[in-house]
């Protein structure tokens, strides 16, 4: 098995399904590939069968655009610079945005020959996005920690609760009867 087979490469291509608008291929849908970073080496070419299959999610997008806007898959650029602008200041999310870079998960997963092509600087960005993305990661899975213990303890109070409810199980205990018994008349009385 190859690694681009695992860790899918195409995941990592920025690819733009949009409609041609100079002749002689107006109005026919064309395809532009490229890795982010890159800027030359651009695939530009009318869609073929094997672009849809390859591509599925941006070909839907593409036939869907008049009707919603694509959500991202993964973290934008926008949230990173929000959340942390001494990290990532707003020049740097545009140089990533001009690259074709839309997500943190682009940037902190970029190869090495996409990181020359950004510049000096960029094996720290890298390293800053996994950072970020670890923070986040972290982050969530103590609030999610914490709400299962919150939940863990209702349950434990509520469990509490009813066994304090709890009917003994079984016939009802006999009451305590004072019998005296007579051995000269062999007679049982009730007192």
């Amino acid at each position: 098995m190859l690694d681009s087979d695992v860790s899918n490469a195409d995941a990592h291509l920025h690819v733009d399904f949009y409609e041609y608008d100079r002749d002689p291929h107006k109005g026919q849908p064309f395809v532009r590939i490229m890795v982010p970073g890159d800027k030359t080496n651009v695939i530009d070419q009318p869609v073929r069968d094997h672009h849809k299959k390859r591509f599925p999610r941006q070909w839907l997008a593409y036939q869907m655009k008049d009707q919603i806007d694509t959500p991202l898959i993964g973290t934008p650029l926008e949230k990173w610079n929000d959340e942390q602008p001494d990290a990532f200041d707003e020049i740097q999310m545009r140089e990533m945005q001009i690259l074709k870079f839309q997500t943190v998960e682009q940037i902190a997963t970029a190869s090495d020959a996409q990181l020359q092509r950004v510049g000096m600087g960029a094996a720290g960005l890298r390293e800053r996005a996994r950072g970020y993305l670890t923070g986040k990661n972290t982050s969530q899975a103590a609030k999610d920690l914490e709400q299962t213990r919150k939940e863990l303890d209702e349950l434990k109070a509520q469990m509490a609760e009813l066994l304090g409810q709890r009917k003994p199980l079984g016939r009802p205990r006999k009451e305590d009867v004072n019998v005296k018994y007579d051995a000269a008349t062999g007679d049982a009385g009730h007192q």
